[in-house]
């Protein structure tokens, strides 16, 4: 999955999906807790997995010794199957939202086999320390590109 869609969330905690991310979402996927440790810090999002990547991460934790496993309680515990409505809405609950700090503009990215929801400003922030030459080209070196 690739691109970046901004939209918003309704009164009631619902967002449209992007148009061009929804054949690779599939009707049910899961939307699960998220974070990462960049220069700012811990950020924290939402994470999209279609059925197949979410299946494919159950395998790989069911690999996994049970003391290692136990440490995705919170990750599989928390998650939320979605189906979209007829207008491709998805609801997201209120402990993911507040996870997250999504209250009401939010941008949807791809990424690989899953999309990323993020607040508009944390987004914005960590796009603007991040998207620089030199990033960039740290990234590429680190990836072997």
């Amino acid at each position: 999955m690739t691109g970046t869609y901004e939209h918003t969330i309704d009164a009631k905690g619902r967002m449209f999906l992007p148009s061009k991310l929804r054949e690779e979402l599939g009707q049910v996927f899961h939307v699960a807790v998220g974070a990462n440790r960049d220069s700012a810090g811990v950020c924290r999002y939402l994470v999209m997995y279609p059925q197949a990547a979410w299946e494919k991460l159950q395998a790989r934790v069911a690999e996994l010794p049970s003391s290692q496993a136990a440490a995705m309680d919170v990750i599989f515990g928390n998650a939320a199957r979605c189906e979209p409505d007829s207008q491709y809405r998805i609801m997201l609950p209120q402990d993911l939202r507040d996870y997250a700090g999504l209250t009401k503009d939010v941008v949807v990215v791809g990424n690989n086999d899953k999309a990323k929801i993020w607040d508009a400003q944390t987004w914005n922030e960590k796009k603007k320390r991040e998207l620089t030459p030199e990033q960039v080209a740290d990234t590429m070196l680190l990836l072997g590109l």
